[in-house]
């Protein structure tokens, strides 16, 4: 692909809200503009990344799920956050992800990995299998087209800014920490974060579109072969990968 071609070809990073999702959508030149969508579910949101021929659509949200032991790459990602380490959930092993409620997948984690589920982790699991229904392991690989990874957005965060974030993402503070970050990156992301109307079914906060930008950065960085894969080679028991990309 030429050089010019490649400037102007889309990645995109996506974020699970609550009502739905946010998509935030870039060229892979640094420093291009940022949008935002907001969608109702996965499969339109899919849908759209494959007709945009995007190029990697980055996912904050765990898709392969582990047995009895941790994913390498969760315990790389919370050794590269440091203090905010706290901000990476453990994944839920696979065996929790058809549990009809917590304390069904709490007693079946506790009896595979002898660990509880917390209830923060047990509400993602809407999330995981709405992405694990609308994409295949085939959509990870890295001929696929979009292809998909999975990352960690604070994570992300380390390796733009070089440390960890100082303050949380729920706090002014923090926000203004993650946008000035950003800007380094996007044109426009104070103007589209913050003035930008996103109709649709769901309504992000500032926080989940920033996180969203921030894996889009990383989808950046797989296209151009800067990212590093926490956990190469990891698969879980049904093919999905148990990577983080930062």
């Amino acid at each position: 692909m030429p050089s010019e071609t490649m400037a102007t070809s889309l990645v995109a990073g996506v974020d699970g809200v609550r009502g739905g999702w946010v998509m935030a959508t870039t060229a892979v030149a640094d420093g291009s503009a940022v949008e935002f969508s907001a969608w109702g579910g996965l499969e339109a949101l899919w849908a759209e990344a494959r007709a945009r021929d995007l190029l990697v659509v980055g996912f904050d949200m765990p898709v392969g799920l582990p047995g009895p032991e941790r994913r390498t790459a969760d315990v790389a990602a919370r050794e590269l956050l440091q203090a905010r380490r706290s901000s990476l959930f453990w994944t839920p092993p696979l065996c929790t992800l058809d549990a009809a409620d917590h304390a069904e997948a709490n007693l079946r984690a506790r009896r595979q990995t002898d660990r509880g589920l917390s209830a923060q982790t047990f509400a993602l699991m809407p999330k995981i299998r709405e992405l694990r229904t609308a994409l295949a392991p085939e959509d990870f690989a890295p001929a696929a087209l979009p292809r998909a990874a999975e990352v960690h957005p604070e994570s992300s965060f380390v390796r733009l800014a070089g440390a960890p974030m100082t303050a949380s993402k729920r706090k002014l503070a923090g926000l203004q920490e993650r946008s000035a970050v950003l800007a380094g990156v996007f044109c426009n992301i104070s103007e589209a974060a913050l003035f930008t109307p996103l109709p649709g079914p769901c309504e992000p906060a500032l926080d989940d579109l920033l996180d969203a930008a921030a894996a889009a950065w990383t989808a950046r960085r797989i296209i151009a072969g800067e990212a590093e894969c926490l956990s190469a080679g990891e698969h879980d028991e049904t093919g999905y990968p148990m990577h983080i990309w930062v």
